[in-house]
């Protein structure tokens, strides 16, 4: 049985449920030649089925790299009817032309249930500088709210001209989304006139800086991370770490690394390699883990600290985040939705914007630095079903990880 016949067979098997099959189909391309690209492109090229089109655009948007492989996928996906939807998955490595391409389809028959819109839906997303010349014609309201992100000058003008005029907080909410730095300059100038000072505390990092220092909320550049095996990149995922890490106040189990960042390998001039960590126990104590590293070891904030356990549940087994440009160096301004791809440096992508947290040492806010999904990857899922974001003050070297459902 050929690759594409055994990925039908899992796909339309009527005995197991939805997330069966994409285990079982994403551990068989795992297993296959060359990371299964190779099997996933020979499947996406015939296929006319939508149900196994998107178990399979799935997997090849969990894997680095690839990029002509999936932009040819994406391309023929196009003229492919229902099929066209999954192409929404690969997006992030789709060339201009056929972006564009994409966007004259959807324009020319805009069907808001049409395969076409869930990738032009995408687009906005991650490229909203494609489709924002064509903003007048943009009739859906989670699309119109993806081309904030790096929208112009003018129209954040007319945002904080509407908040003077009617103090709709939601307007601020808006302006901040935009996240260039004119509007964050607006965002900073109303400082005074904001009613509750706890908003404002999360508006102006969601602009893009630090309410008290004033200085960037992110790292950037911004990258997409993907899971992958141990020694594909230099930030670690999962493994030992050796040492002490933080407890469970409760139950005392220990937490485990989540992701290590080699500083020498980021571009983000970071002193230190920064690690986060997380719970494995469901004890739900506190809902952020903060750690200063220091050249006698690690010391835990606001939780026992102990020896690690050596296992790895939450991370399936040692491995490495390989990094590659987000397509969206602002920032995605809708709230973050299930399968949000990793990142490292950039601005937060939220569900709900929170202020950020505060470091122990300096007792300043702290810039975000990376986000980590729970859910599939080419190695099984992960231990956990939640959001986390990892913050970093550089200066203390401190890190804090708190999470979102």
């Amino acid at each position: 049985m050929g690759a594409t016949e055994e990925i039908e067979r899992i796909a339309l098997d009527p005995a197991l449920s939805v997330p069966e099959k994409d285990e079982r189909i994403i551990a068989f391309l795992a297993q296959s030649e060359d990371r299964g690209v190779p099997a996933a492109v020979e499947c996406l090229m015939t296929t006319s089925d939508h149900r196994v089109s998107e178990f399979v655009a799935a997997y090849l948007e969990l894997i680095h790299g690839a990029r002509e492989e999936k932009a040819r996928v994406a391309e023929r996906l196009r003229g492919a009817g229902e099929v066209a939807a999954s192409a929404a998955r690969l997006v992030p490595w789709m060339p201009d032309a056929l972006i564009d391409a994409f966007i004259q389809d959807h324009l020319a028959s805009p069907d808001p249930k049409s395969p076409v819109s869930s990738v032009v839906f995408t687009i906005a997303m991650h490229r909203p500088e494609r489709l924002r010349p064509y903003a007048d014609r943009v009739e859906s309201a989670s699309m119109k709210r993806s081309l904030l992100s790096g929208a112009p000058d003018e129209f954040a003008d007319s945002l904080l001209e509407r908040w003077r005029a009617e103090q709709d907080l939601n307007d601020l909410w808006t302006l901040a989304l935009i996240r260039t730095s004119h509007a964050a300059d607006l965002i900073e100038s109303v400082v005074d006139e904001v009613a509750d000072p706890d908003d404002w505390d999360w508006l102006m990092p969601l602009a893009g800086r630090l309410p008290d220092t004033r200085k960037p909320a992110g790292f950037p550049p911004a990258f997409l991370g993907f899971v992958a095996d141990a020694g594909e990149s230099a930030h670690v995922m999962g493994g030992d770490p050796g040492g002490d890490v933080p407890l469970c106040a409760d139950c005392r189990m220990p937490a485990e690394r989540i992701l290590t960042l080699s500083a020498e390998a980021m571009p983000n001039a970071l002193s230190r390699d920064p690690s986060f960590y997380w719970f494995t126990c469901d004890c739900a104590e506190v809902d952020r883990i903060t750690v200063r590293f220091t050249p006698a070891g690690t010391e835990v904030y606001f939780n026992p600290q102990g020896p690690s356990s050596g296992e790895s549940r939450l991370i399936p087994g040692e491995r490495s985040l390989v990094l590659e440009p987000h397509p969206n160096q602002h920032g995605v301004s809708l709230p973050a939705l299930p399968r949000t791809k990793h990142q490292v440096g950039g601005l937060p992508r939220w569900p709900s914007p929170e202020t950020h947290p505060i470091c122990p040492v300096c007792g300043n806010f702290m810039p975000f630095l990376v986000s980590i999904e729970g859910g599939p990857t080419p190695f099984g899922r992960m231990g956990f079903e939640e959001l986390l974001f990892g913050f970093w003050c550089d200066s203390c070297a401190v890190s804090s990880t708190q999470t979102q459902y």
